[in-house]
């Protein structure tokens, strides 16, 4: 007899015989893999949902840092969207290191995809736990600039090198990892990683770039005692052979980091000397006459700007500052100016007056002076709008106006609107090699054999402010034949007979080719303008005759050999800082609407591989601006030219000249840079001959227009200043007009030997080139997705 259980019964025999049907058995497996499933999908789904959401916070977070960095603007702050950036890398990263996606990659075909993804993300979320949140907490400690104290506090600056270093470290263990992964299976996460790879090493060669300027930041800083720098501001509208007169001057001291702005003055105000204030002023008057040193308003006379500083630090302790040392002299003009505003953004002056981008110059060299007619009035007003402009400057320099701001320093560098002396030539010799700025910054002489340059110097001689009409027009020819221009005596039928300026000291076995310079000087003031200006700006007599003084300089190596003018005094011809000089005053001034014209003929050194390149100080007007000829020669000889019956008589000679001058500016530290530049700039160029940005072409003796006279030379081809004063973008992006610059491509009055090699095709700033290529070219706002994929 068979037991059953006590709780098995008729009904638990039925219920038991049901839970045995096979389809019943069927259908609860069946549930039991849909919960299976709907538990795989809510574990993945909701972990894919995160990793979808997070991804998308990063990328509206990036999104918004790049158009700021791009000036194109952004939803958010930049705190903000540094933080978000933060939070959500930090959460990307954790969710994909989950166990979930770790079985994925073990048992799926996706493996190599998972594993990049995650070091892509762990590559990511290390440099934003690292340098980006030290760079975003560093850039949170900086304090804005105040009006009342005059002072901005970038102290938190002297942190900047241990966190770039720290940087550069992550970036190549990062670099390491991405090159040590596996192909991954999915193109886009395959291109992502490209990407990601590819831009770290950019960003790596970027943080190289600025590597000396970072390090030396905290020393510029004041950070081992206080330092002080002069600002001097060049007026253009009367012209200085250096760029414009030295109008007003402001003290910046630095110290452990806080950088206080002082007052500006006019340099009407500082004390006059009665003697030079050290020797080299006393040679130096002897070519360029006793204004050279005496008058803080025309140091700038010496169109080498190195000496033009050390002269005008001299004044200005004479003037009540004995004990400061002054430890740099950073020089600027409007153009200069209207870049700067261009690139942060439009500033309102204490009269309404509104400045963007496109209208500084124009005020400053035109409007003030119709607008103040009263010297006390002007000097008021300037002084004041230059400490506003400067306030402004300082106040609204930030992520997303720095490209536009480093832009417009680096091209204003270039054509001589920003030049910086350093009393400490190592010290300026590393920001130039940063690229930030151009060698030509220094505004030193040129003094580069191969690439002749002369320069055509102006000085405005009567106080006024009729520089603004000035134009100035220049050719260069080629001597062709058996004899030199200068044995035939005439330069010009319409002038007088040429008179010759050979110097004792040149030995013609030296000399190279021969050209004929012809400078033409129009006064473009109206009958109309003389009877409605006011005489500050037509000069004291009111006839608005202009009375230019004409500097000429040979190039290095070479020789002035003969000059004739039409309208002008011989003043004096000589040497100084292995230069030779030409100096012509005016007789009886340029009438309006009235032409002045001088011609000299000049000599090449004989090692010169480029044709001649003139240079003047840059003439700035409402049709632009002018800088010389870019090195445009009308030459038809073909190798036919009197140099070459020279050398078969008497040889040829084509070393470097001694320098005599102990100090020659160019020389040293600076010029050990410009060289090494030029010498990276042809590397990159594989060694071959290199268009250069004036004209001319490297290694190549020849002309670079053997048709006819070309005179437009160095204008810029805007028919108005405000796109000569370099708008580098028609349209709006984020804060202000993107201004930067000129447009006029000559080197400026002050050539540095650099300047040709500076406008390579490859240039060792291509760095910052590229970035600013990208600013201009990019459509606001910038998707990153579309960027990435």
């Amino acid at each position: 007899m068979k037991l059953s259980p006590h709780h098995v019964n008729f009904r638990g025999h039925g219920a038991l015989a049901k839970s045995f049907d096979p389809k019943r058995i069927v259908l609860y497996v069946l549930f039991a893999l849909f919960g299976l499933v709907l538990s795989v999908v809510g574990v993945y789904g909701s972990s894919a949902l995160r990793l979808y959401w997070e991804a998308n916070r990063m990328m509206n977070a990036s999104n918004d840092l790049i158009n700021t960095a791009l000036g194109c603007g952004g939803s958010t702050d930049l705190t903000e969207s540094s933080q978000t950036l933060v939070d959500s890398t930090r959460k990307l990263r954790d969710e994909l290191d989950k166990p979930q996606w770790t079985f994925i990659r073990d048992h799926t075909g996706y493996g190599n995809d998972i594993n990049a993804a995650r070091t892509l993300l762990n590559a990511m979320g290390n440099l934003v736990d690292g340098p980006f949140t030290d760079m975003t907490n560093l850039s949170e400690r900086l304090s804005g600039f105040s009006m009342e104290n005059k002072t901005v506090d970038l102290s938190a600056l002297a942190e900047m090198p241990q966190i770039i270093k720290t940087a550069r470290s992550d970036i190549k263990a990062e670099i390491s990892a991405l090159d040590k992964l596996d192909q991954p299976t999915i193109p886009a996460v395959a291109r992502l990683v490209d990407t990601g790879r590819n831009g770290l090493k950019s960003v790596d060669s970027l943080l190289n770039e600025y590597d000396e300027l970072i390090d030396l930041l905290p020393q510029l800083l004041g950070e081992n005692g206080k330092r002080t720098y002069l600002v001097a501001i060049y007026n253009p509208a009367e012209l200085r052979s250096g760029g414009g007169m030295v109008g007003n001057i402001a003290p910046i001291t630095a110290d452990n980091g806080k950088v206080t702005i002082g007052d500006f003055i006019a340099t009407t105000d500082i004390t006059y000397p009665d003697q030079p204030l050290d020797k080299r002023n006393e040679a130096e008057a002897e070519v360029f006459g006793l204004w050279i040193w005496k008058y803080p308003q025309t140091t700038t006379m010496n169109p080498n700007f190195r000496r033009a500083a050390e002269t005008l630090t001299d004044l200005w302790k004479n003037s009540g500052h004995k004990n400061v040392e002054v430890d740099g002299v950073i020089a600027l003009d409007p153009v200069f100016m209207q870049s700067l505003i261009g690139a942060t953004g439009e500033v309102t002056l204490s009269d309404g007056t509104t400045l963007n981008g496109t209208n500084a110059v124009n005020f400053f060299l035109n409007e003030l002076y119709v607008k103040y007619p009263k010297y006390e009035e002007q000097n008021k007003f300037t002084n004041a709008a230059s400490q506003k402009i400067m306030t402004h400057v300082f106040s609204n320099a930030n992520a997303s106006t720095a490209s536009a701001m480093l832009k417009a320093i680096r091209d204003s560098s270039a054509t001589g609107h920003f030049k910086l002396w350093m009393k400490d030539d190592e010290q300026l010799a590393a920001l130039i090699q940063t690229n930030v700025l151009d060698a030509n910054v220094a505004g030193t002489l040129p003094y580069d054999i191969s690439k002749p340059v002369s320069g055509v110097y102006f000085s405005q001689l009567t106080a006024s402010k009729l520089d603004w009409y000035l134009d100035t027009q220049i050719t260069v020819k080629k001597t062709c034949g058996q004899t030199f221009q200068t044995a035939q005596g005439v330069l010009d039928d319409t002038m007088q007979p040429a008179m010759a300026t050979t110097l004792a000291d040149v030995d013609d076995r030296t000399l190279g080719d021969e050209y004929t310079v012809v400078v033409k000087m129009k006064n473009r003031l109206t009958q109309k303008e003389l009877e409605t200006l006011p005489v500050f700006v037509t000069g004291k007599d009111g006839n608005g005759h202009s009375y230019l003084r004409v500097t000429l300089m040979a190039p290095f190596g070479g020789e002035i050999t003969s000059i004739s003018y039409d309208n002008a005094v011989y003043m004096g011809n000589g040497r100084v800082a292995d230069h030779q000089f030409v100096v012509l005053d005016p007789s009886d001034g340029i009438a309006p609407g009235d032409t002045a014209t001088v011609s000299y003929t000049v000599r090449v050194p004989e090692g010169a591989t480029s044709p001649l390149d003139v240079v003047t100080t840059p003439v700035i007007g409402p049709k632009g601006i002018y800088t010389g000829t870019n090195g445009v020669v009308d030459d038809s000889c073909k190798g036919d030219v009197p140099d070459k019956v020279e050398d078969e008589l008497i040889g040829k000679d084509t070393s470097v000249p001694d320098l005599t001058d102990p100090e020659a500016d160019g020389i040293g530290a600076i010029e050990a840079v410009a060289q090494a530049k030029a010498a990276e700039a042809k590397r990159n160029a594989g060694g071959d001959a290199a268009a250069t940005g004036d004209g001319t072409t490297d290694g190549d003796g020849g002309s670079t227009d053997d048709s006819a006279n070309t005179t437009n030379g160095g204008t810029t081809d805007s028919t108005d200043t405000a796109n000569a004063a370099g708008k580098t973008d028609s349209s709006s992006k984020g804060s202000g007009d993107k201004s930067g610059g000129t447009s006029g491509t000559g080197t400026s009055g002050s050539s540095s030997s650099s300047s040709s090699s500076s406008s390579s095709a490859k240039d060792p700033s291509a760095m910052l080139d590229s970035f600013s290529n990208l600013t201009d070219s990019v459509q606001c706002p910038v998707d990153i997705k579309q960027l990435a994929l």
